[in-house]
């Protein structure tokens, strides 16, 4: 009984602990050799503000092959919001936990970072104005007419697929937003 419970432990031992211990050390490593410095870090977040900031309309509209919604680009006049991260919208009346989409971060409405994000073509035409922080993305059609407001609609990589979240962005920034505490 005892060689038994013996030989137990060594194959718990071999193929357990060892492979977490290593795995510990790597990202350990990884840490220290990956990390950026509080300068790096001061320097690319002010980069992205500074996107955030300064719009590219035109170059956007030529990338994504039409005209974007007035109400997105309005959207990024109001600095509060584009800013705001790590947050949920909750469909209005409807359970929370069920019905609501995280966004991590707005994306900033240039082409750059429009190069960014995810290819679109399968469902259309669009520019992608949020992510989830997970690698998905929140967009809207393009059209070659400029149009008031515009769908909401949410890319998705894992399952791949496309889902319509509001029938307008006015409504989609309307909805109640909490915060998911990870700021």
């Amino acid at each position: 009984m005892w060689q038994f419970l013996a030989t137990i432990g060594a194959i718990l031992l071999i193929t357990v602990v060892v492979p977490v211990l290593i795995l510990l050390l790597r990202d350990k490593i990884r840490s220290v050799r990956f990390r950026e410095s509080d300068a790096k870090r001061e320097q690319r977040l002010n980069a992205w503000r500074g996107r955030m900031m300064r719009p590219e309309v035109e170059e956007v509209e030529e990338l994504c092959g039409g005209k974007l919604p007035q109400r997105l680009i309005d959207m990024y006049s109001h600095h509060d919001l584009i800013f705001s991260h790590d947050f949920e919208v909750c469909v209005p009346g409807k359970d929370p936990k069920k019905n609501s989409w995280g966004i991590g971060d707005f994306e900033p409405l240039t082409v750059q970072d429009q190069m960014a994000t995810c290819d679109l073509s399968e469902f259309g035409k669009g520019f992608c104005f949020a992510g989830d922080g997970m690698g998905n993305f929140y967009w809207v059609p393009v059209d070659d007419e400029q149009k008031k407001d515009a769908p909401v609609y949410f890319a998705c990589h894992d399952p791949w697929g496309n889902e319509k979240v509001a029938e307008s962005l006015e409504e989609f920034l309307s909805w109640p937003r909490v915060s998911t505490g990870k700021s």
